[in-house]
């Protein structure tokens, strides 16, 4: 099934041995602006798209909190509501938005906030051409003199640490005070009301922020969130709900947060589908690289959309002489298997106990109980977890009570923990 369009390159590659131009299992959150078009391959999330597309359309400013555990879709639910909002009825649309979320970053401020926010509207504007779509904002130019930009293609996040295409070649004087930024989003806002618009902007990653830190944060920037206009919406795991809690002023000004639970099975079954679909080539031939059942009790063991995607991909990659094949949990037990031995010849005796004892407890635990179950000594746990947590296997975090107290747990980003559940998917 090689049809014209495709290039000696594509034909050896192993997703176009099954009739698609690129992987149905990628783990990124899905955009505006990317190769799977996401008003095509969204799938679930009908009561949580009813009420954040409510709240959004209720009042002129709102500010909204969206929240669940790692792998859960978040970000890619955002978008969806994003492009209903802003996209969808293009130019007969009463909203515009970034065409990408702003990465939180931990050293925020107010300057660093509202910089970033600045700087992906400006961005906004040129890729989106407002101006040639006959809405000409006079206020654009007079940010683009205060907001250094980088090239178009470098869109938020690939310059800088701000997240916002934000570069220090062309570098603002620090002096400036927040306050000259917030009247620039004003008079953009106003601008943008007077064209019958308002502006959504979506901020992910809010764990980039410790929690002690996050409530000062929200209140140092909340009087700038209630612009008329604008609208904000914080992406983040269920713990940054105790930072609008710490004050009253801060709590008061947020919606109810939406806490996003995981998909139901056959969500995800047509999301792969609908992935399919899109990137097939043009002849319209493919042959889909998943069994339905393996999926779904790949699916019911990790309860993660991403943790399942990566574990598929793995697999498909590991079986590419085989390609085009279902995947089976046979297959996906051998993948898991050579997966852990890399990890595990890569450590050394006392990262190896670490690890191991990390694997055998459902959550996170002290280090005086670490040294029990590895018995090392709780003063020399400190080199190799700092060892592991540089290498992303190991997350260490400190009591909310007491500083002094640390905890130990397998890192989630590193999903090593899913490569030692075969035996129990069996």
């Amino acid at each position: 099934m090689i049809s014209e369009e495709r290039s000696s390159e594509d034909s050896k590659s192993v997703w176009s041995r099954y009739g698609l131009r690129e992987s149905p299992f990628i783990t990124s959150p899905t955009r505006l602006l990317g190769i799977l078009p996401i008003d095509k391959v969204f799938s679930g999330r009908e009561q949580e798209t009813k009420r954040l597309v409510k709240i959004l359309t209720s009042s002129n400013s709102t500010r909204t909190l969206i929240l669940g555990d790692y792998g859960v879709g978040k970000t890619t639910f955002v978008n969806y509501v994003k492009w209903v909002l802003c996209l969808k009825h293009k130019g007969r649309s009463e909203f515009v938005t970034p065409p990408i979320e702003i990465k939180v970053q931990p050293e925020w401020d107010a300057h660093g906030f509202l910089l970033s926010t600045l700087s992906s509207v400006y961005n906004a504007s040129l890729i989106f051409k407002w101006n040639d779509d006959g809405m000409k904002l006079p206020v654009i130019e007079k940010i683009s003199e205060y907001v250094a930009i980088g090239t178009q293609v470098g869109i938020q996040g690939s310059f800088g640490g701000l997240g916002g295409g934000y570069s220090e070649a062309k570098s603002v004087p620090s002096s400036l005070a927040p306050d000259i930024y917030e009247s620039l989003l004003t008079r953009l806002c106003l601008e943008l009301r007077d064209a019958g618009k308002q502006l959504i902007v979506s901020y992910d990653n809010l764990e980039n922020i410790p929690i002690e830190k996050l409530a000062d944060f929200f209140r140092t920037i909340k009087d700038y969130l209630q612009i008329e206009g604008f609208h904000s919406i914080f992406i983040g795991p269920t713990t940054s709900l105790s930072a609008l809690e710490k004050y009253s002023q801060v709590h008061s000004v947020f919606t109810q947060p939406i806490v996003l639970g995981s998909l139901n099975e056959d969500s995800v079954i047509d999301i792969l589908k609908k992935r399919c679909e899109a990137l097939k080539f043009a002849d319209g031939r493919y042959i889909a690289p998943y069994d339905e059942e393996t999926v779904r009790r790949l699916y019911r063991k990790l309860n993660n959309l991403r943790f399942t995607f990566k574990v598929l991909e793995d697999t498909t990659l590991y079986t590419e002489k085989k390609a085009p094949c279902k995947i089976t949990i046979q297959e996906i037990r051998i993948v898991q298997e050579k997966e852990k031995q890399e990890v595990m010849s890569n450590l050394n005796n006392q990262e190896t106990r670490i690890v191991s004892a990390l694997l055998s407890v459902p959550e996170k635990i002290n280090i005086s109980e670490l040294a029990d179950l590895t018995k090392i000594g709780a003063t020399n746990l400190t080199r190799p977890l700092k060892q592991l947590e540089q290498r992303g296997l190991v997350t260490i975090t400190s009591s909310d009570a007491d500083k002094r107290i640390k905890y130990a747990k397998i890192s989630e980003n590193s999903y090593l923990r899913y490569f030692f559940v075969s035996e129990e998917i069996d």
